[in-house]
């Protein structure tokens, strides 16, 4: 069969106000090329800096091209009917039709069988695949060198799907079949034309068909009956002595080795323990050593908790396997030292809803596309981690109809709990087996909001980038809800799905009962429910919808406009008693009336299925879990909400928010404080407890984050960065620049940072408390810098902050406006960052519920609250400056407050000792090419 390997580059992303510029396509089989189109296009217009520099296309060749429509039946005539082939080629599709050629031949997107052929890839643009495939790619974002790659990735990866499994196979095509995604075709293509091997259907290795058989566990960890005393310095000393053994660029820092003895320390001594660790100190291996050391010795446990599931990716792959090399260097026994990685349920494949789940008879084409993945991630995968598949944000529906999350499962009732291939019981299990356990901060405070029931029992902690703790602490002893998520909860237990098919908890029941032979008794009793069901869903749905558009109104009535922020409402005791509000109470109880309603529907058939013979319904077990799962996220929304609206807690803060472009209105809460049940929930039942992280203090004590925290007793210690700041770091300030409320700063911001960046020649990083300002200065700066040949990039505008970030590693003459996510997390080395700019401090917003209700508890707001928030994120931004001991740079922050306020001080001496610099705006270019172009003068 032939196929059309189609791409196109444009002037931009948008088809309605874009331009195509060249075309290429290539009519090939599977034995090769059969023939070629290629065009430029004069699109009549400038073509952008940023597009010439990515596509290699200069403007003069496209003065002479012809325009597209004298073209356009020449493309269509070209590609006629035959499968189109690419990387997202819907997009070409589109933009094609856009411009009126109409193509109606499917779609095979080399970006989705990567998916598929290549699971575990974590980089999946077509270079990245390509690499991977060993297919030469030279001159990429060229029509027709990314049609040639794309065909070659095409037919490398349709080659790799000729040889899997028949079963595999077949089951694709099915379960690709309930769908209308476009891949079905090829499925039905490359099925047909493969004969059944006797070994389908029963590999060596391989349970359920399709799942790898485990590994067997190991057992879990026996606390030590007699405790091994080990001196506090001992982590420090093998750190000292055996890490040059293990990697060749090993420097010995003090700043390393004293953190290192103090972690030993606490583990011997017990207690409470802050460290801040400034950029370059190794703050891991100063406290994944000692630990190490201590639970081999010891045979205990200590739990690791970071921020991100990226950080405790990286602690598992690249610091834990050092620190063993370490000890084993030292000669240590580490044979029977075990580390564990778990995340929350969510993250793990449950193989009782996927397996009914893909036996639906109708499906979305995101659903099917997800679940062909797993069926062939399967036959790879030991954990079922969703982090190997690379989902994406489209995808995380899909994902979550299949996953553990939320349920009440784990139980024996389970086939595959019993025979052990359950993904979360086996993490469950090797985490209760592990002397380290890495976990995230969200995992950390689940299992101290469900009474210690997640995590296995533990005696040492250590919180790496402990000052996220309060936020996420704030975040999972709170609560939010909003209209769509009650309707999708609603959605998710009935909704039609086709002219003749209920879809959601009630459709799988009733398809459950029609299958089944054994049902003859139950089936009745069960469709009756789920006819009840879908009544009081209904009835549910038409009222929610009521229900918040009052809520919008009331707030609206109410709200101050914020501009750049959504609209927060502080629920207070003065906003309660507002003569609107008693609307609000009454129609939420009509609201909630109808939710009970649907709640005790659920209660009654899960009560059902329980009484009810697994083999007599098929899928009874999957069936009763959802059930279960849907009753507690019911529940749990119905109460939630119940609480914000007729309780008046002083113990908690609730607020109404609505959304900053559509108004759309949602009800949260939070406690007052989280000191106290971090402190009873968390760290008192501990041994001993460090929190760590860059940014802990401010003017160097520890009072802030003590008080934070509920650690008033920690004992603190301080570790600089290694780095010589005063020889690497000028730190400039405008003295004449307009305060950030003057109405002249965005002027004068966009004209300082032009000048800026030209002197810096792009490798910039600009910082900005607000989206909108960040919008604001893009669109100001934009134009005259891509005339000097400097890319312009902006967060939310150009891509996401990982892409941008490469950009900027990439194509040194760049600049990069980032805003929240951008502060902290960049790690951008050498040359390519060389001036970081902050257009503002950064202080908390002042509007914000949980910040003016926090606040209200301090004598002095601005100085024991606002002022700390602020510092503790200024340091943080100013650490993405030097990342290693030869960087070099300039920060600038143009934001005069810094200077003419007595509190800009305090900023100042929370940051190492730099070169600092006061001049008028004129001055500041001059100094950033200078001190980046004489590095060996101070």
């Amino acid at each position: 069969m032939p196929y059309i390997s189609l791409d196109l580059e444009t002037t931009g992303l948008d088809p309605d106000t874009d331009e195509i510029i060249e075309v290429a396509a290539i009519r090939f089989d599977v034995d090769g090329v059969i023939d070629t189109y290629h065009s430029m296009v004069n699109p009549e217009r400038r073509l952008e800096y940023r597009i010439a520099l990515l596509t290699g296309i200069d403007p003069s060749e496209l003065q002479n091209a012809p325009h597209f429509p004298t073209i356009a039946g020449e493309v269509e005539a070209f590609v006629g009917l035959d499968p189109i082939v690419g990387q997202n080629p819907t997009f070409d599709t589109t933009f094609l039709a856009g411009k009126g050629v109409q193509l109606f031949g499917p779609t095979y997107d080399t970006f989705e069988l990567a998916g598929l052929m290549l699971p575990t890839l974590t980089e999946r643009g077509l270079g990245a695949i390509a690499d991977h495939l060993g297919i030469e790619f030279t001159n990429r974002h060229r029509a027709m060198a990314d049609a040639e790659a794309a065909m070659h990735v095409f037919t490398a990866l349709r080659l790799r799907l000729t040889e899997s499994a028949a079963d595999l196979l077949l089951e694709a095509d099915r379960i690709a079949s309930a769908s209308d995604w476009t891949l079905r075709h090829l499925f039905r293509e490359v099925a047909s034309e493969t004969t059944r091997r006797p070994a389908d259907g029963e590999r060596a290795g391989f349970v359920h068909g399709f799942v790898r058989a485990p590994e067997p566990l190991p057992e879990p960890l026996r606390p030590s009956t007699s405790r091994v005393a080990v001196p506090a310095s001992r982590g420090a000393d093998l750190i000292a002595s055996a890490a040059h053994q293990v990697f060749d660029e090993f420097e010995d820092r003090e700043e390393q080795r004293a953190m290192a003895t103090a972690v030993g320390e606490n583990l011997a001594m017990g207690g409470q323990l802050l460290v801040e660790a400034g950029t370059g100190v190794g703050k891991s291996l100063a406290y994944l050593v000692p630990s190490a050391l201590h639970a081999v010795q010891n045979s205990a446990r200590t739990v690791v908790s970071t921020n991100t599931i990226n950080l405790q990716e990286q602690l598992t792959s690249q610091d834990i396997p050092i620190a063993r090399r370490i000890l084993a260097a030292a000669g240590i026994d580490t044979a029977d030292f075990r580390t564990a990685q778990l995340k929350g349920r969510r993250n793990y494949l449950c193989l009782l809803r996927w397996s009914s789940s893909r036996r639906s008879a109708s499906l979305s084409s995101d659903d099917a596309r997800v679940l062909v993945r797993l069926l062939f991630w399967l036959g790879a995968t030991e954990t079922g981690d969703r982090a190997e598949l690379s989902l994406r944000r489209e995808e995380d529906a899909s994902w979550s109809r299949v996953s553990a999350q939320d349920g009440g499962c784990l139980t024996m009732q389970c086939p595959y709990v019993r025979d052990g291939t359950c993904f979360l019981y086996r993490a469950r299990r090797r985490a209760e087996s592990a002397h380290v356990l890495v976990v995230n901060h969200s995992l950390l405070l689940s299992d101290v909001a469900a009474g210690g029931n997640v995590l296995p029992e533990y005696q040492h902690l250590v919180v790496d980038e402990a000052h996220h703790l309060e936020d996420e602490a704030t975040r999972q002893f709170g609560f939010s809800a909003s209209e769509s998520d009650i309707l999708d909860w609603l959605d998710a237990l009935h909704v039609r799905a086709g002219r003749d098919r209920e879809g959601g908890l009630a459709g799988s029941v009733v398809a459950a009962t029609r299958a089944s032979q054994q049902a003859i008794g139950a089936g009745p009793q069960l469709q009756a429910l789920a006819r009840v069901l879908v009544d009081a869903v209904q009835k549910a749905r038409t009222r929610v919808p009521v229900f918040f558009q009052a809520l919008q109104g009331f707030g609206q009535e109410h709200a101050v406009a914020r501009g750049d922020y959504d609209d927060r409402i502080m629920l207070n005791r003065s906003m309660r008693v507002q003569p609107d509000w008693a609307d609000i109470e009454a129609g939420w109880f009509e609201t909630e009336e109808q939710l009970a309603r649907v709640c005790g529907v659920l209660e009654e058939l899960g009560a059902s299925l329980s009484q009810i013979n697994p083999a007599d319904i098929l899928d009874r077990d999957a069936i009763a879990a959802e059930t279960d799962e849907l009753y507690g996220q019911g529940d749990q929304l119905r109460v939630g909400l119940s609480e914000i609206i007729g309780k008046d807690d002083k113990s908690r803060i609730c607020w109404l928010t609505l959304g900053r472009r559509d108004a759309a209105p949602s009800l949260s809460s939070a406690p007052l404080s989280v000191a106290e049940p971090l402190q009873q929930g968390l760290f008192s039942p501990r041994e001993s407890v460090v929190l760590t992280g860059a940014t802990l203090s401010t003017e160097g004590n520890f009072d802030y984050m003590r008080g934070r925290l509920g650690v008033p007793d920690a004992h603190a210690v301080l570790q600089g960065s290694p780095f010589d700041y005063k020889a690497s770091t000028l730190i400039l300030t405008p003295s004449d620049m307009p305060e950030p409320d003057n109405a002249a700063y965005a002027a004068a911001l966009q004209t300082v940072l032009i000048d800026l960046v030209r002197a810096s020649e792009g490798r910039t990083l600009v910082l900005f408390t607000s989206h909108g300002a960040l919008r604001t200065a893009y669109m100001g700066i934009k134009r005259p810098l891509e005339e000097q040949e400097i890319l312009v990039l902006g967060q939310g505008i150009d891509g996401t902050p990982r892409q941008l970030l490469g950009v900027l590693r990439e194509n040194h003459r760049a600049v990069v406006l980032g805003a929240a996510s951008f502060w902290e997390g960049v790690d951008v080395t050498g040359e390519a960052l060389s001036l970081l700019v902050m257009a503002k401090l950064p202080f908390p917003v002042p509007s914000d519920p949980v910040f003016q209700a926090r606040a209200e508890l301090f004598d002095q707001p601005f100085e024991q609250y606002a002022l700390p928030q602020a510092i503790l994120r200024f340091k943080q931004g100013f650490g993405r400056l030097i990342r290693r001991k030869t960087d070099r740079g300039v920060m600038v922050v143009l934001d005069r407050r810094l200077r003419s306020r007595a509190y800009g001080e305090s900023f100042m001496r929370s940051l190492p000792a730099c070169n600092n610099r006061d001049l008028p705006m004129h001055a500041l270019p001059g100094q950033v090419a200078a001190w980046l172009a004489r590095p060996d003068e101070l």
